[in-house]
């Protein structure tokens, strides 16, 4: 570590610093590989000539793998590391295949990347004759004609724009069944919910042009060709490239002693400002990046930091993206909305304000610096939950992960509802090619009146018409509430469930560093109305219960003792009350009931366990507080030992727990991701690092490094990091699972 630093201001200030602990730093260097293929082997001849004119003599070989694979017509999915030129592996491969007359569509996950990247494309294609066009919402009246007519050669959009002009456009469908091939790039962004969606587009795309290929890049992933395969479910090729960064990157790793995570996130900001370093700050919760803009807006270093994150207006976070990428801002809170490649310019310094929820996410966000080749920094900033608790004490393993295996959820009655609705409309649709699944579906729809079936074809009805008329965003699954000022404009949006959380009367919102005050939330209407507040050093966090009944059991399982059941379930989420906080030290200023509990009912799907009981008292009363305090904790804790194993983000799954030993971990997004069949798939890694966490913390009796959880919907209250080492050691043990009758409506068999 002092050999690193010698020479190297940035290290040598954060060793200096008592304030934080030092846990690993360790120097990341380049990989060495060469373009090595010349590039006369690609053909036809004047692509392989327009390739030299640009100063591009040689290929890697992944990439000449990739354009073999691509002009034979196979399913290829290319991996590589971030800057490894992942675009040119299929760039070149689909322009060879447009110069024989082709069209061809480019996916990307967002429309500001789709835009970013038209310029590449173009710097190419007109050399060759072709044309490019980006198609979203704002492409104009005369370049939508062309696309619809084959004008363009290249098509590049998104998956919104794309589910929409199927749904509504019958030119664009027209389009898409001469198609011959789609590009999804970025595709390791289409995790759980997305995936869905993304599976379920591609099964409408092939109803309309049954020969289409496909073909995708990605970061490095854990099952790429299994996961490709399930979204297309076509045999796909793998093709594998470059692993590692392009220059020199530094991994650090810190934990703050003296002072609090996010006053150490705040003095990284400074110390990036004061070296002239651009950085990029990322965080999990737009809470959390909205937290640190107004503590780096006290510290007088806010004209050079912005947001980005979800919930904020595109022209807002475009502005963002074009002063960080002029220099006129060093510093952007972000949350994985930058994640992605577009092109912000160059960046000297990411700063991880939480652990990302998977080895793939720390590596595209370690991806996103020192693509000049300089030498760049990646900082992990630990805190004080479980998980920091537990790579505080096993650096190594946080390092040395392989990445995750992707997954996703085909049959979410959410998602493939809306898609199967997409699909009655958009072409003639029969029973008899439909699997059971769907044709289970499609009875459903029929009893809503939304759809009618004669015969063998399915139809759909007005009230289908109008409902699918609505379908026209997939980048969240649930409802959205619209954030309005009293008698002003849009501020942004919020998706529920989460919405009844943060927006309820009374909260404080935090939007782009300013604060408002939430004056009403209208469920029916899904609309927040909201004040502008200097609301200083305040925060609030909502106090809720979550209510679950059991609709069926998907699958069964056990681990050792413990039968585990995996089920449809429907929640219903209820707040009714909030606390308010000091933002700095975390300091509980009041409580308070609001007038009318607010709820929020969904169906997701979840896990439900029977741990084994344990009794902590012969008076039955104290027994059962005890009981409630050791359950609760292991509910938390094994969400926090989940979220690493399954690779979740912090909200991606809920908890709830009973005295009597049951608990229920379920998706927190509507229809269900497919995160808990992996979490309990996957329990006994899961229990192991539970266990770790409980005995390793030296707290009392619970804290936020052990049994605490920032989503609680009681505060924190009633937890025992003791009792909780109690049931996870007779579920070590093998003992068996509490066979009584669950607290809650439904059927367990």
């Amino acid at each position: 570590m002092l050999e690193l630093a010698r020479n190297d201001e940035v290290l040598s200030r954060l060793i200096v610093d008592s304030n934080h602990q030092l846990i690993y730093a360790m120097a990341e260097r380049g990989s060495g590989v060469e373009p090595s293929v010349d590039v006369g082997n690609v053909k036809p001849v004047q692509l392989a000539e327009v390739l030299r004119s640009m100063g591009i003599g040689k290929l890697y070989e992944y990439q000449y793998r990739a354009y073999l694979e691509i002009t034979g017509g196979r399913n290829v999915i290319i991996t590589s590391g971030t800057g490894t030129g992942k675009t040119e592996a299929f760039i070149v491969p689909i322009l060879a295949r447009a110069l024989g007359g082709r069209r061809e569509v480019v996916v990307y996950p967002t429309k500001a990347l789709a835009r970013d990247q038209e310029s590449r494309f173009r710097a190419l294609a007109e050399q060759l004759g072709l044309r490019v066009a980006t198609y979203d919402a704002d492409t104009p009246p005369e370049v939508r004609r062309g696309v619809y007519s084959g004008d363009y050669a290249l098509v590049l959009t998104n998956p919104d724009m794309l589910n929409t002009a199927l749904v509504h456009v019958p030119a664009f469908r027209r389009f898409m069944s001469t198609v011959d091939y789609v590009v999804i790039d970025e595709v390791h962004v289409y995790n759980g919910v997305l995936g869905s969606h993304l599976h379920y587009l591609i099964r409408r795309i092939r109803r309309l042009n049954p020969g289409v290929r496909f073909a995708a890049a990605s970061a490095t992933i854990g099952n790429p060709a299994q996961y490709f395969e399930g979204l297309t479910e076509s045999p796909v090729v793998h093709i594998d490239g470059i692993r590692g960064v392009r220059g020199e990157l530094i991994h650090i790793m810190l934990r703050p002693i003296k002072r609090g995570k996010l006053q150490e996130v705040v003095n990284l900001v400074k110390l990036c400002v004061e070296l002239n370093k651009k950085c990029l700050v990322f965080a999990d919760s737009h809470w959390m990046v909205e937290v640190v803009k107004r503590m780096v807006n006290s510290a007088g270093v806010g004209d050079k930091v912005a947001v980005h994150r979800a919930g904020l207006r595109p022209d807002e976070r475009r502005r963002v993206e074009d002063m960080f990428k002029r220099g006129e801002l060093r510093v952007v809170l972000a949350t994985p909305t930058l994640e992605l490649g577009v092109d912000i310019g160059d960046a000297d310094f990411a700063v991880l304000a939480t652990n990302p929820p998977s080895f793939i996410k720390y590596l595209q966000r370690a991806g996103r610096v020192g693509r000049r080749g300089q030498r760049a920094y990646v900082v992990q900033v630990l805190g004080d939950d479980p998980m920091s608790t537990y790579y505080a004490s096993h650096p190594e393993e946080f390092y040395n992960r392989s990445p995750e295996p992707m997954f996703m959820e085909p049959n979410n009655d959410e998602i493939a509802t809306r898609h199967l609705l997409a699909m009655i409309k958009e072409s003639a649709v029969r029973l008899s090619e439909l699997d059971e699944y769907l044709r289970y579906l499609v009875g459903k729809l029929s009893n809503e009146g939304l759809v009618s079936v004669r015969g063998d074809r399915v139809f759909l009805t007005e009230n289908g018409l109008r409902a699918i008329n609505s379908f026209n965003v997939i980048r969240g699954n649930g409802d959205v509430v619209l954030i309005r000022r009293r008698g002003g404009g849009v501020v942004g949006y919020r998706e529920l469930p989460m919405a009844i959380r943060e927006l309820h009367p009374g909260a404080i919102y935090m939007h782009g560093g300013s604060t408002y005050r939430v004056l009403e939330l209208d469920l029916q209407r899904r609309r927040a109305i909201v004040t502008p507040e200097d609301s200083s050093d305040l925060v609030t966090k909502a106090l809720y219960n979550s209510n679950p009944t059991v609709v069926n059991v998907i699958a069964e399982s056990r681990y050792r003792g413990i039968p585990i059941r995996y089920a449809v379930l429907d929640i219903e989420e209820e707040v009714y009350g909030y606390v308010v906080k000091r933002m700095s030290g975390n300091e509980t200023l009041g409580e308070y009931r609001l007038s009318e509990p607010i709820r929020y009912r969904f169906r997701t799907k979840g896990i439900v366990l029977n741990m084994p009981p344990v009794q902590f008292s012969a008076i039955e009363l104290r027994d059962m507080v005890e009981r409630g305090k050791a359950y609760h904790a292991t509910e938390h804790v094994l969400i926090s030992a989940g979220e690493v194993i399954v690779n979740a983000a912090p909200t991606d799954m809920g908890g709830i727990s009973y005295p009597t030993g049951h608990i229920i971990i379920y998706d927190s997004y509507p229809g269900g991701s497919g995160v808990t069949r992996l979490l309990m798939e996957r329990i006994d890694k899961v229990i192991d690092v539970a266990y770790s966490i409980v005995t390793s913390c030296n707290c009392r009796d619970g804290c936020p490094r052990c049994v605490y959880s920032p989503y609680c919907g009681n505060n924190n209250r009633m937890l025992s990091r003791l009792n909780s080492i109690k049931v996870l050691e007779a579920a070590l043990r093998g003992e068996e699972g509490v066979d009584e009758p669950p607290p809650f409506e439904g059927s367990i068999p």
